[in-house]
């Protein structure tokens, strides 16, 4: 079902064809990458992130493993929620400002650990920009080249691409954001602040079969899909770069001008996608609680 306009200023309808950040979706992708290492004996789900990443000076990172860095219970701080995180972006021309990982992490680790390791659930970006680090420090490639090689590709996800500055693929939806106030077009900002915890652009068509991919746990030894799907504790649904939604799987995206939810239910083989050229508000999340409660599921 397709509604509303991709392009404000020209009116063009929406296309299943188009392009779209897909924000936080990337972690599904990145974690996948993550666990294929693992099962490849290349990476230790229980290693510290210290002894593979010495050189951060990561905060209690002789404590925090890889593990806890996938299900969100590191206690890192989330640079993304630095008051002053933005302020490149916005100072720079056409918000064009590059971040790099490192600039990143060292924003996060200014700010002390929300808590001890491993003892909470805490939403996390910094968290996946480890752990894209870490696909680099073990495959000596850079994190675009490993997801491209070890789940883009082998997916036939012809269309799901890492963008190396803020211009998209045409053709592609416009993206609108209201974060920093009025209206404006977001299409072609520099989501590098995002990196391996939210850059990707991909389609509706890739979307659907990865959707179903990270369910039934296509490319994955059955000890690793168990391993993505130890969901955490206290009511709190998220396993490894994954959540689970009632009877559904995936993950919810969100970056300036985007707003998706890429979800699959293995129990009645039902895909779900939801993507908006708007993450204002988070229309997407509004609309997925409602229709899932409006259809018991």
């Amino acid at each position: 079902i397709k509604r509303g306009v991709s392009n404000t200023e020209t009116g063009r309808p929406m296309s299943e064809d188009y392009h779209f950040r897909i924000g936080s979706n990337t972690k599904t992708i990145i974690g996948t990458a993550v666990l294929i290492l693992v099962d490849e004996g290349k990476i230790r789900l229980d290693t510290p992130i210290a002894t593979y990443l010495p050189e951060y000076n990561i905060p209690n990172g002789n404590r925090i493993t890889v593990r806890m860095l996938g299900n969100m219970t590191s206690g890192l701080f989330d640079y993304a929620s630095d008051p002053a995180f933005f302020d490149p972006l916005l100072s720079s021309s056409g918000y064009s400002y590059a971040y790099t990982p490192g600039e990143l992490l060292a924003v996060s680790f200014r700010h002390v650990p929300n808590f001890e390791p491993g003892a909470m659930w805490d939403y996390c970006n910094t968290n996946f920009v480890l752990l894209g680090l870490l696909l680099e420090k073990v495959t000596g490639k850079p994190a675009k080249q490993v997801i491209q090689e070890k789940v883009i590709q082998p997916m036939g996800l012809t269309h799901t691409y890492w963008p190396d500055a803020g211009a998209q693929t045409a053709p592609y939806a416009h993206g609108y954001t209201s974060y920093f106030g009025n209206t404006v077009d977001a299409t072609n900002w520099n989501p590098s602040w995002a990196d391996t915890a939210g850059i990707l652009v991909s389609t509706f068509a890739d979307m659907k079969i990865w959707a179903k991919a990270v369910a039934e746990g296509t490319l994955l030894s059955k000890q690793m899909q168990a391993e993505r799907f130890k969901w955490g504790a206290d009511n709190v649904h998220y396993g490894f770069g994954v959540t689970l939604a009632f009877s559904w799987i995936g993950h919810a995206g969100t970056i300036f001008g985007y707003n998706s939810h890429v979800l699959y239910n293995a129990e009645k083989k039902i895909t779900y996608i939801v993507l908006v050229n708007t993450e204002t508000d988070h229309p997407v999340e509004q609309f997925t609680n409602e229709f899932m409660s409006i259809l018991g599921w």
